[in-house]
């Protein structure tokens, strides 16, 4: 035998036992059909229970990862991808992400700078999708055949827009670490170094910039910030997404340089009754939003209530964790527990305006009345074009026996959002408009 042949032999024989056990394997699919089934704290015993036997098994180690981060355990998340990162290059974009949830804003830059994956990748993307789009306008054209190569320059400018976004998407998330921690001259720095900065341009409108609308707008919000009222919308659905703390900066920035009054008070009106009054911290802020969707995507109230908790460990003074935990007693129809974390989130803040709403349904339905009416009326006062809240209000009034407020408010709810019903209903049978209808009893939204 020669030696080549040897050492061919030889690695055959080792390779026999470079893969995981069968008890790690074992392991591993019982953790996924955990993971399928939503039962995330057991997924995660087996999770560990595979790197316990193959700690240099990169898809256990990973699995292990996105267990821990889906139920809130963001130390074991950060320690599991940091393991798969270093035994995969494919898994830096998850180790970047975790550490970012957790403010270590710097081990996410320096990872996200080696992250951007092979130009085959990009290109088999951007072939997807320009298939998709061929596929779609051919289907149109058809039976039309000389139409049929109109479809070709469509799918090939998609193709290429699609290889370009997402080649740029590692960059483009540095760019919103860069921002979104206050780094601007990095972040203009990196925007020129990839092509984004273009004289004349309006960031608002740029459908053939290779990067996402939201750093689009952060473009704008760095280099036409006289041209950047598109940064209102972006600020308000980051702030619903949970991102507390880049919407706030966002929208700080349209009320101090829009030139559009309408920009400028919409701006205060949702920095003042939407967010919170300082920034959280960021542990935090990452926090709630996983116990949302354990709360609301994973229907999972026991998990949320605990990463609830740590939120609230981690930052008292973020209202919203408090106010959440208030929703899932109310899901439960425990509302005497979520009036005590309602009363919570509004003395940490009192301008939480859907606390506040929230704080008037739960104690509507304790039948604590006077309570309801107080909470109600703040609402109502932060937010006066709501017409579920002026609805709620007219209820609670009726049953105070102050029917004339609460007609005048049910009508006001009417006026806001014809499609309420059993206002309407109510309305037309006080004043005769349709003797047949009567009071529908109040379903608390």
């Amino acid at each position: 035998m020669t030696p080549r042949a040897a050492l061919a032999l030889a690695a055959i024989v080792l390779c026999a036992g470079c893969g995981p056990s069968r008890a790690v394997k074992a392991s591993m699919q019982e953790g996924q059909r955990a993971m399928a089934a939503r039962a995330f704290r057991p997924a995660l015993a087996h999770f560990r229970a595979a790197v316990a036997g193959a700690p240099d098994y990169a898809p256990a180690q990973f699995a292990r990862g996105h267990a821990a981060e889906t139920l809130g355990e963001f130390d074991e998340a950060l320690e599991a991808y940091r393991a798969a990162a270093g035994l995969s290059a494919g898994h830096r974009i998850t180790l970047a992400t975790i550490a970012e949830r957790m403010g270590q804003d710097a081990l996410a830059l320096q990872t996200l700078e080696t992250a951007e994956g092979p130009w085959l990748r990009h290109a088999f993307f951007g072939g997807l999708s320009g298939a998709a789009v061929l596929t779609a306008c051919a289907a149109q054209q058809w039976p039309q055949v000389g139409a049929l190569w109109s479809c070709v320059p469509i799918s090939m400018a998609q193709g290429r827009l699609t290889f370009e976004t997402s080649r740029e998407a590692v960059a483009a998330y540095r760019f919103q670490i860069l921002v979104a921690s206050g780094q601007r001259e990095r972040a203009v720095e990196l925007a020129r170094s990839r092509g984004w900065v273009r004289a004349g341009l309006d960031y608002c409108e740029a459908p053939n910039l290779p990067v996402s609308h939201e750093t689009a707008a952060l473009l704008a919000m760095l280099l036409e910030p006289d041209h950047a009222d598109c940064l209102l919308a972006v600020g308000r659905s980051v702030g619903d997404d949970g991102l507390v703390r880049l919407g706030r900066l966002i929208l700080r920035d349209r009320l101090e340089r829009s030139r559009r009054p309408e920009v400028r008070e919409q701006a205060t009106w949702y920095l003042q009754y939407r967010l919170p009054a300082t920034d959280p911290a960021k542990l935090a802020e990452s926090l709630n939003v996983v116990g949302w969707r354990l709360q609301h995507r994973f229907k999972n109230p026991t998990e949320a209530l605990a990463v609830f908790q740590k939120a609230i460990a981690s930052d008292p003074a973020f209202s919203w964790p408090y106010h959440n935990i208030g929703r899932v007693y109310m899901d439960q129809n425990d509302h005497a527990q979520a009036r005590e974390w309602l009363l919570k989130a509004v003395e940490v803040n009192p301008n939480h305006w859907r606390a506040q709403f929230s704080l008037g349904v739960a104690t509507h339905r304790l039948q604590r009345y006077d309570e309801a009416l107080a909470a109600y009326t703040r609402a109502a006062a932060m937010n006066p074009g709501d017409a579920d809240t002026h609805a709620n209000l007219g209820w609670v009034l009726l049953k105070l026996g102050r029917r004339t407020e609460a007609i005048r408010e049910l009508q006001t709810a009417v006026q806001l959002d014809p499609a309420l019903d059993a206002e309407r209903r109510y309305l037309a049978g006080t004043f005769g408009y349709d003797a047949r209808q009567t009071a529908t009893p109040f379903g608390l939204r």
